[in-house]
């Protein structure tokens, strides 16, 4: 579990099982992992659709060598789309829907138009819930959001940790709406302190790594009750 071969296994597994996935990558941490998961997804003619966080501690999405690697997992056939964090705003749901069309119109001014907008929520368990009003309102502009697509089971490997069994997911469902994140995976597969700390990122990150942890090890506390 947790290199990229597991997650091939699994991608496989479903296909074998007849599913219809939507396979989508939430980009929390790197978007240098994120490129190197696009790479190995491309070689095995896998579409998937990664989702930048443009308020990210950990990266700076809008920086040259980052709006290369985004163009660089567009030019290997993946969609891209928003993740945006609701928990940064506190004026309600109108606020919400016009910080996500800015946010996408600035993600599209750096990388060019999207094929289509669509967006998902960074943590909502630990931060603000997103509420069935939000959704009708981001319909009314067509931003796509894939998590209330009522056609898809949805399950996440949140935390490092699958809190569903996406085995039986496969049996059960036709339609699959399977949520990654780059970070957790390598080629020898790492426990979750191990993997943030492999990033090896600068000192002052590494700060945020260790309350990044720190959540998560809440995070698993809570949906584990």
């Amino acid at each position: 579990m947790w290199t990229y071969q597991s997650y091939l296994d699994l991608v496989k597994e479903g296909m074998d099982e007849n599913c219809t996935f939507f396979l989508r990558h939430d980009v929390d941490i790197s978007i240098k992992k994120a490129v190197e998961l696009a790479e190995i997804e491309a070689d095995k003619n896998l579409h998937s659709t990664y989702y930048i966080l443009l308020t990210s501690p950990f990266y700076n999405a809008l920086s040259d060598t980052n709006i290369q690697r985004i163009k660089t997992i567009r030019e290997l056939g993946m969609g891209i789309g928003l993740h945006y964090d609701p928990s940064l705003c506190k004026d309600g749901n109108d606020r919400m829907v016009s910080e996500i069309v800015m946010q996408t119109r600035l993600l599209e001014s750096y990388i060019g138009e999207l094929n289509g907008i669509s967006v998902t929520f960074h943590k909502p368990v630990m931060g603000v819930e997103v509420d069935e009003e939000l959704i009708s309102k981001l319909d009314e502009v067509d931003i796509y959001c894939p998590n209330y697509d009522t056609r898809f089971k949805y399950i996440s490997d949140s935390g490092h940790n699958w809190r569903e069994n996406p085995h039986d997911t496969f049996i059960e469902c036709d339609y699959v709406h399977m949520n990654t994140h780059p970070e957790w995976y390598t080629h020898v597969g790492l426990e979750m302190e191990e993997c943030l700390h492999d990033l090896d990122l600068d000192k002052d990150a590494d700060k945020l790594i260790q309350r990044e942890i720190n959540e998560i090890r809440h995070y698993r506390e809570k949906i584990n009750d």
